[in-house]
């Protein structure tokens, strides 16, 4: 039944999130097209190009913050108004248990969210590499290398590689699952229960920054100083730095589940 609930959520949800993804993308194939064509190199002594190119700019950069807002908020909304609305008398009349309704909602809300970060570094990236002359990417590609060269990370690159994709995996579980617990936190209220939904995840978003900001200044103070001293390698302190970053957002992610699971099982209240 999971996968019959994965499926149906993502041929309901793919339209708007696959538009935004192409929309970035194609913003990004046209400014790589016109940044490798000597048109856009007139742009001090053409004042019709100057303006196309900040008008652009503008686009683009709106794009991605579109990208990265939208994705993440319509998701959310499709969560309240699937299971905490009306439509939630239907959803939660299906013989299925709370774990596959949240999870069929979690794992498209997540893939969707890796690809969409994927196109946002990809197009960036793309965009910033296709502004260097052209005479000029040989010379970058080989300082890209030396450097890497320079790391000498005897083979565990491939291992760093590996924990910040999973990193990254596990972080945006971790964002989901915030937005879901905050959501069935604020169906509790018995008034406003959007308003309280909204005041919940600011809360939680601040408290973990506030304690994230201390984690760093901890790092800086304590950690570095200690890598200094024991001249412990880079990767390896890396590879550290990441298993300790997943194992965090590893228990958020667990606590926000079952703070959703809980309420949806045992506080429901679709009034």
């Amino acid at each position: 039944m999971l996968k019959k609930l994965f499926v149906h959520e993502w041929k309901d949800s793919w339209r708007l999130v696959g538009i935004m993804n192409l929309i970035v993308i194609g913003l990004t194939l046209i400014g790589t097209f016109f940044l490798n064509n000597e048109t856009w190199n007139a742009m001090d002594k053409n004042e019709f190009i100057a303006v196309t190119v900040v008008v652009y700019m503008m686009f683009f950069i709106a794009s991605i913050a579109a990208l990265s807002m939208v994705v993440t908020f319509y998701f959310y909304i499709r969560f309240y108004r699937n299971l905490y609305t009306d439509q939630g008398y239907l959803m939660h009349t299906l013989p299925v248990t709370a774990h596959q309704l949240i999870w069929s909602k979690t794992f498209v809300a997540t893939i969707w969210m890796v690809i969409s970060t994927v196109v946002m570094v990809g197009s960036i990236f793309g965009l910033v590499f296709a502004a260097i002359p052209g005479e000029e990417r040989g010379e970058f590609w080989r300082e890209m290398s030396e450097a890497f060269a320079m790391m000498d990370f005897d083979g565990r690159a491939v291992v760093i590689v590996v924990l910040y994709i999973l990193a990254i995996i596990v972080g945006q579980l971790s964002n989901v699952f915030m937005g879901y617990a905050s959501i069935s936190i604020g169906q509790m209220f018995k008034k406003q229960k959007v308003l309280g939904a909204i005041g919940v995840y600011i809360g939680i978003y601040m408290l973990i920054q506030t304690v994230s900001s201390y984690g760093m200044m901890f790092v800086t103070m304590f950690i570095d100083p200690y890598v200094m001293e024991t001249s412990m390698e880079a990767d390896n302190f890396m590879i550290v730095f990441l298993l300790i970053l997943m194992l965090i957002s590893g228990l958020l992610t667990t606590g926000f589940y079952f703070i959703t699971h809980y309420i949806m099982k045992n506080k429901l209240n679709l009034e």
